[in-house]
């Protein structure tokens, strides 16, 4: 009896407070936690847990593996009321400690336990009526080889320390500090800028700094205490100037996609802890899209700690079936997003090894997907998750995979990963090169930001196959690799940030044709059509879609000024071939 008041009282202040609901629900989760020991709400996560955790908790399974000793995670259906969750915390024989309830995940602190104890307890949990699925606490020690920071750091190029030297653009010839946006087609990229609309991107990485000049402005944290946890760090402020570096204020870099809100998570353990649990990856993506964020980059993974050419059991099976359960628990609930992860650096060794090896989300196949009871198919899960290789500068136009790249059947695709030039944390360099997949994965993660700006109503699904369609390029399969653990190499569709935006503006608007043609005039920079300039090749060709009409295209410099002018009708669904105007 008194159970049944309390639930009739906490709904019916759930149900008064309405649009106070951040607030209540704040409050209410606090009284269900002091009296039952569990939220009430769906939405509230709890991750204190992680930093109480020190090293007389941790049982090592193996020299890749170990778990804590003494806590569970378990997933529970998305049907069950309050009180069923409440009767199955208390059957497993432990407190909650813990929860991301967005992912119907609960963390429960038990006994000491060997790990073939664990398991045999895991499985007792997992056969009760409600349950999803129970796991050890697995983790990960954090050394050099295992933190998202590449060890592919070069400083040698004259302008990286003298970012003022004036860059020149070419992206059929992709050169100098700027080759990475030139590869992509950035510039062609930007010129549709008057179709972005505003885009929240998440990125969970080693810390950040808000302060940075590049940065200012750009970052923020799914909550307050994300941000007080947050340790600003080199290799975060790397992958965001990628993603989101200021474009327009003759500062430094360009980020790809300027106009998003980075949303932050710091997904480094606590000072003097020196391991991470792969549930915090679970916490700190699920927050992240809370938040609003609509494509998340990952830019870390555990291939560098696999010792030959394949990962450990659980890395393989039981990690990416919480994984999965994670997804199709948001999916579910009616929040969408793409994951972007990069393919790793390849074994403790640096040779290249399949990317399903790099734990996380690129570990998750068609054979290893779990959503449980949510009806969410194995394609929409998969459908979201875009596995980044690194490709260098092949010169000319060429591109090839570098050789530490992890590749396989699951890479998605190819983008700049080799001596690219970025945002650093002032305290080493305010901007600096770095080499890895971990660059390649926000390349990615930028032109996705692009796509989804376009239109807002697109699903993740839609903007992986946009991006991983949408190409004109290949990246070659290394010539100075050892593939010698990889079974499927291939070459891999190159990053297009142009090309992907055009394909995202034709699959909003069905009334746009594309033109194509060379300019004679030399000195041609761009041509304005229906108020937009388009970036011309330094060849002189261009290609760019436009809505249906007919008007005058005018051939400017790079001064602005006009150089010539021809006649232009932009047919719908065709292309326009102007030949040399």
């Amino acid at each position: 009896m008194p159970m049944r008041i309390i639930s009739f009282v906490l709904s019916l202040i759930m149900s008064v407070s309405g649009g106070a609901a951040s607030f209540f629900a704040s409050a209410i989760d606090s009284v269900a936690e002091i009296i039952c020991g569990i939220p009430y709400t769906a939405s509230a996560v709890k991750d204190e847990l992680f930093s109480e955790f020190d090293a007389d908790d941790i049982g090592f399974i193996d020299n890749e593996n170990g778990y804590i000793r003494n806590t569970l995670a378990v997933f529970v259906e998305p049907r069950l009321g309050f009180f069923e969750r409440l009767g199955i915390f208390r059957n497993c024989g432990g407190a909650v400690i813990g929860w991301c309830a967005p992912a119907e995940l609960y963390i429960i602190r038990t006994a000491d336990m060997s790990h073939e104890e664990a398991l045999e307890k895991c499985q007792r949990i997992g056969e009760t009526d409600g349950v999803e699925l129970a796991m050890p606490l697995y983790l990960s020690k954090t050394a050099d080889q295992l933190t998202p920071d590449d060890p592919f750091d070069y400083m040698f190029e004259e302008d990286a320390f003298y970012p003022e030297n004036p860059v020149v653009w070419d992206e059929l010839d992709p050169n100098g500090r700027n080759w990475w946006l030139e590869a992509i087609n950035a510039r062609q990229a930007w010129d549709y800028e008057s179709y972005f609309q505003p885009v929240n991107i998440g990125v969970l990485d080693s810390g950040f700094d808000p302060e940075h000049p590049d940065l200012e402005g750009q970052i923020t944290f799914p909550n307050e205490k994300r941000a007080r946890k947050n340790r600003p760090s080199d290799h975060g402020c790397h992958v965001s100037g990628i993603i989101a570096a200021k474009r327009n204020n003759a500062t430094g870099i360009s980020g790809i996609c300027d106009h998003a809100q980075l949303i932050c998570v710091d997904w480094n353990p606590d000072l003097f802890q020196f391991w991470f649990t792969e549930i915090a990856i679970y916490f700190g993506f699920t927050e992240l899209v809370q938040a609003g964020a609509k494509v998340i980059n990952m830019s870390f993974g555990i291939a560098s700690s696999v010792s030959g050419g394949t990962a450990s059991l659980y890395d393989r099976v039981l990690k990416p079936m919480a994984t999965s359960l994670t997804m199709a628990s948001l999916l579910s609930k009616g929040y969408d997003f793409l994951v972007v992860q990069s393919a790793g650096n390849g074994n403790s060794m640096g040779i290249p090894i399949d990317s399903t090896n790099n734990g996380h989300f690129a570990a998750v196949t068609e054979k290893n997907i779990y959503t449980g009871k949510h009806k969410i198919a194995k394609e929409e899960i998969l459908g979201r998750i875009l596995t980044v290789s690194a490709a260098s500068d092949g010169f000319s136009g060429e591109f090839e995979l570098a050789s530490y790249s992890n590749v396989g059947r699951y890479v998605g695709i190819a983008a700049p990963g080799s001596m690219v030039f970025s945002c650093g944390y002032p305290l080493i360099n305010d901007y600096d090169y770095k080499s890895g997949t971990s660059m390649a994965a926000p390349c990615v993660t930028g032109v996705a930001g692009l796509v989804w700006s376009v239109n807002p109503s697109f699903t993740g699904r839609e903007v992986r196959e946009i991006i991983v369609n949408s190409t004109d390029r290949m990246a070659k399969v290394s010539e100075f690799a050892e593939y010698i653990y990889c079974d499927e190499v291939a070459d891999y569709p190159m990053l297009n940030a142009k090309l992907a935006v055009e394909e995202a503006i034709r699959r909003t608007d069905s009334a746009v044709g594309t033109v194509s043609g060379a300019v004679g005039a030399e000195g041609a920079a761009t041509i304005e059509f229906s108020g937009i300039a388009h970036t011309v090749f330094s060849d002189g060709s261009f290609s760019f879609v436009a809505h249906e009409g007919d008007g005058t295209a005018v051939i400017r410099n790079a001064s602005g000024d006009e150089i010539g002018s021809f006649e232009l009708t932009v047919i719908a669904g065709e292309t326009t071939d102007t030949g040399i105007v």
